[in-house]
């Protein structure tokens, strides 16, 4: 997972948009995205690929957040997960 986060970052880089994007613009693409990933998995019949297509640009928003702020995301997914457990009741 390391490598598909370098792999965004120099992406971000070669077109620029590790100096223009900042924690409020990634946070409204998240939203976006999202929004589309919604309206991909309302179709039907459903188009797989497109859904992918989408769920990988939520993630790839969502990771670059982190890495602006100097997070490693997976030890935020971590977090969460023992706060769900936590939540929950997980045995």
């Amino acid at each position: 997972m390391e490598d598909i986060a370098k792999k965004i970052e120099h992406m971000r880089g070669e077109f620029g948009w590790d100096k223009s994007d900042t924690p409020l613009i990634l946070a409204k693409s998240v939203f976006v995205e999202a929004g589309e990933l919604l309206e991909a998995a309302s179709k039907i019949p459903s188009d797989q690929q497109e859904i992918l297509d989408e769920v990988a640009d939520v993630l790839m928003y969502a990771i670059s957040l982190c890495t602006d702020a100097n997070v490693d995301f997976r030890w935020v997914i971590e977090q969460k997960i023992e706060k769900v457990k936590v939540k929950y009741g997980a045995k």
